[in-house]
Parts: C-alpha cells; structure tokens; sequence
C-alpha cells in the first residue's frame, strides 16, 4: 500500500510490474475529471449564441452533391510528374489522417496511373474472357448488370505504399504522405469465378492474366485458384460508397479483358 506523503512510493505504483499503468491512476483522475466538471455545470448551462446559418435560410438542392466549403484542405496530394509531358502518371494519395471511419469517400480514394485516366465509354466497353476456356464471352456492361451481385468492403494498398519507410533516414511526413496510396471502400460487382465457370476453364488452366483499358495495357497475373475465391470481383468493378458508383477516376473499370494461361 502507497504510505502517506511517501512520493517516492507512489511514483513506483504508476507502473504495475508488466510495465502497464496502474489503474489507480486512471480511477483517481476520472475522480479529479468528474469534479472539475461539476463546477463547469452553471457555466455549461448559459445560453449558446446563434450562429448566422441559424438566422436565415441555406441554399438550394444541387444535382450532385458536393462536400463542404469548410473541408477544402481535405483533398489528395498529386506529386508533379518527372516528365512535365507525361501528365497524369504517378499518385494522387488519399489523406489518412484527415479522414474518420474506415470508407473512404469516391473522390479521395488514391490513385496510381501509368498513362492517365482513361475517359471510357460504358456503352462501347466490353469485357472478353478467352485463352484457355470452352466458350470465348464478351460481356456488355449491361449484360453484367444482369447477373448476380455482392457487396464487400475491401481495402486497396498500392504496392509502393510506405515507402518511405524503407530508407536510411526518416522521412518528415504525415500519413497520407508516407501512408496515403491505401484507401478501402465499398465494392459491388459480379463474382469472377460466375463468369469463368460460364466460359468453361480448362483444366490444364493454371493463371489468369488481367488486361486494363488504360492506354498503357496494365496486365497482372492471378492463380486460377485464387480468381475462385469470393472475393474476386470483376465489373462493373464500381466503389459504391458515398453515394457514387461511377467516380471518374474508376471509369467503368472491367479489370478486363480476361485471359487463363498454363
């Protein structure tokens, strides 16, 4: 037991023997909390003045909705590109700690582009499945609307996210600097393995290859084990969140065409 007036003792109670702060320090200052609260109560009680938007009407509907002027500084940073002829290449990162709760909103989500985003047209865009399958398919966005679809809330982390970490000194940054190419958010499209189990994989299949619509044909390769499992989606692709299914920087992105390797 800490002996009275003995500060050397109760300093030594801080700390329990795991190094966790004793919990009388915790109960003894929600103590001090609730009485210094008690005599902020008359003040607490006086009358709030009324701001300016109480006194006069706001402003009319919009067609779209737009965030407020107060949440101007909430925006992505986009590094100016190496090559001031090759715009739109490089990241546009999604400010972390400015953000509350795990969605990211449409238009802060980050972006990683080769050869800039490209302006797709949903009634021209097509997704193709062929290579090692029974039935070569093609898909209309409007085709894929009719097939079942999920919901999942996912996050997405750039592989070059952190980077900063990796070198020898510390990096001055905050975390959208250093942590800004993560962002999660809400996603609803068709299973990927609905569509390949309709184009009939073969057997001695054993890889699917992505193609991207951009200009620069982004590709990357995937298990056809892994393309099976649920949480493989493939279009419409859409983040659903904040009320937007198709952000510009997402285009109708299909992840498409499709093609099943050896």
């Amino acid at each position: 037991m800490r002996k009275n007036g003995d500060s050397r003792e109760w300093q030594s109670e801080r700390a329990t023997a795991n190094g966790i702060l004793n919990r009388r320090v915790f109960l003894e200052g929600a103590f001090v909390a609730a009485a210094a609260g008690a005599g902020s109560t008359a003040a607490g009680a006086e009358p709030l003045p009324v701001p300016s938007w109480m006194k006069q009407p706001g402003a009319g509907f919009s067609a779209y909705g737009q965030p407020s002027r107060f949440e101007s500084k909430v925006v992505r940073t986009i590094a100016p590109p190496a090559n001031p002829a090759t715009q739109g290449i490089g990241t546009a990162r999604t400010p972390l700690q400015l953000l509350t709760g795990m969605i990211t909103p449409n238009g802060l989500h980050f972006d990683r582009s080769h050869s800039g985003t490209p302006d797709i047209d949903p009634d021209q865009h097509r997704l193709l499945i062929h290579g090692l399958v029974k039935r070569p398919l093609t898909f209309t966005l409007d085709a894929l609307a009719r097939y079942p679809m999920e919901s999942r809330i996912s996050f997405i982390e750039c592989a070059g996210n952190s980077g900063a970490l990796n070198t020898a000194q510390a990096q001055p940054g905050n975390a959208q600097a250093i942590h800004g190419l993560l962002s999660c958010a809400e996603w609803t499209g068709v299973r990927l393995a609905t569509l390949l189990d309709e184009a009939g994989v073969e057997p001695s299949a054993k890889w699917v290859v992505a193609e991207g619509a951009d200009s620069a044909a982004m590709s990357r390769s995937v298990r056809i084990i892994c393309s099976m499992r649920p949480a493989r989606f493939c279009g419409p692709g859409l983040i659903q969140c904040a009320a937007a299914p198709h952000p510009r920087i997402w285009n109708f992105d299909l992840s498409a065409p499709l093609r099943c390797n050896r």
